[in-house]
């Protein structure tokens, strides 16, 4: 949507009186210029402070969220001693309303997008049901093979039964998951399965490892016992998907921890890695439609906003939530504090 939104509102074919800044990036307002003072700024503490904000130099500047962008309009008004300093004259009412008109321009604009994109997924209704039936054969061939986990059975495999069988299961879990952002109601679509959702991670665990994990050296350690199974909708294992990638991706130490416990009348599960801080407001952004976190970009990894606003929709249709705690630790990698995280979340034993 950035691009999309910045080439209208930088042409000013949608009203932008003042000047400020749409993820970094300045617009000229048709009214009013930058103030002088921050147009000369190089440091740009209002990109980074919560809103309200005045910097260190007495200019108060407002911040906002259009969709998962961030919108900052500085020099609203001086704190400064020198009272002659040229700001951006901006009411509250007249703010609330145009901030209002942007996001409502920004929400068309996705919504255009998504529809866009949806439509696409048409097409691969018939490639979905060859790969499901190629992950049931290849899964059967391995669960015939002696062990007691999954994990065990897997391992023995060649390398060309274990690549046929991850490829198939990623494929059709990751169309799924994209099917589920376009369309949330496809969640609930199909029977519900009876799960064991120890078991459901172990495979989740040793397919990421073989595909992703021992390339960059990171292995999954599954602890704990659970033996409810638990009925569940089809779409239940993008979540552990979701969550055991999401750790895979942004973990800066060897091992990722997951824990599975029974207890009365939950199945509880936690994920946990250390990997860059989720700050207060990000606990609960992530969740959010297309939002892609701080750490994404600075990380330079690819990504949608996809995998944990899915895995939380999911988590909603049956009866729970993912909550997130971030740890601060004492360091930091690259510049970036790191944290202990850890999604943790209750699956009712009732099921759906």
């Amino acid at each position: 949507m950035t691009d999309t939104l910045f080439s209208i509102l930088g042409s000013h074919l949608f009203s932008t009186p003042w000047s400020f800044y749409l993820d970094g990036e300045p617009i000229s307002g048709k009214k009013f210029s930058f103030p002088k003072i921050c147009s000369q700024c190089s440091v740009l503490e209002c990109l980074e402070k919560e809103s309200p904000t005045i910097c260190s130099k007495g200019m108060e500047s407002k911040k906002d969220f259009v969709g998962d962008r961030v919108l900052v309009i500085p020099g609203v008004k001086s704190n400064s001693r020198n009272r002659k300093e040229i700001t951006q004259p901006i009411s509250d009412n007249s703010y609330k309303q145009w901030i209002n008109e942007v996001k409502d321009l920004g929400a068309k604009i996705d919504h255009e997008i998504l529809k866009l994109r949806s439509e696409t997924l048409h097409y691969f209704h018939d490639p979905v049901k060859w790969a499901e039936q190629i992950k049931i054969n290849s899964e059967k061939i391995i669960e015939s093979r002696a062990g007691s986990h999954f994990r065990e059975k897997f391992d023995s495999a060649s390398n060309e039964l274990k690549s046929i069988y991850q490829s198939a299961k990623l494929l059709v879990d990751s169309i799924q998951m994209v099917d589920i952002f376009f369309n949330p109601d496809s969640a609930t679509y199909g029977s519900t399965v009876r799960t064991n959702i120890y078991r459901l991670f172990d495979k989740v665990q040793a397919i990421l490892f073989h595909s992703e994990g021992r390339k960059y050296n990171k292995r999954f350690r599954l602890i704990g016992t659970s033996y409810k199974e638990i009925h569940l909708y089809e779409s239940f294992p993008i979540v552990a998907l979701a969550l055991t990638h999401n750790a895979l991706k942004y973990s800066k130490t060897r091992e990722i921890e997951i824990l599975i416990e029974d207890s009365v009348s939950h199945v509880d599960v936690s994920v946990l890695s250390v990997g860059p801080e989720i700050t207060e407001d990000e606990k609960y952004r992530i969740f959010e439609k297309g939002y892609r976190g701080r750490t994404a970009s600075l990380m330079h990894h690819d990504g949608s906003g996809i995998g944990l606003y899915v895995a939380q929709h999911i988590a909603d249709i049956h009866g729970f939530k993912i909550l997130v705690d971030s740890e601060g630790l004492s360091y930091s990698d690259g510049g970036v504090p790191m944290a202990k995280n850890t999604f943790s979340f209750k699956v009712p034993a009732r099921g759906v």
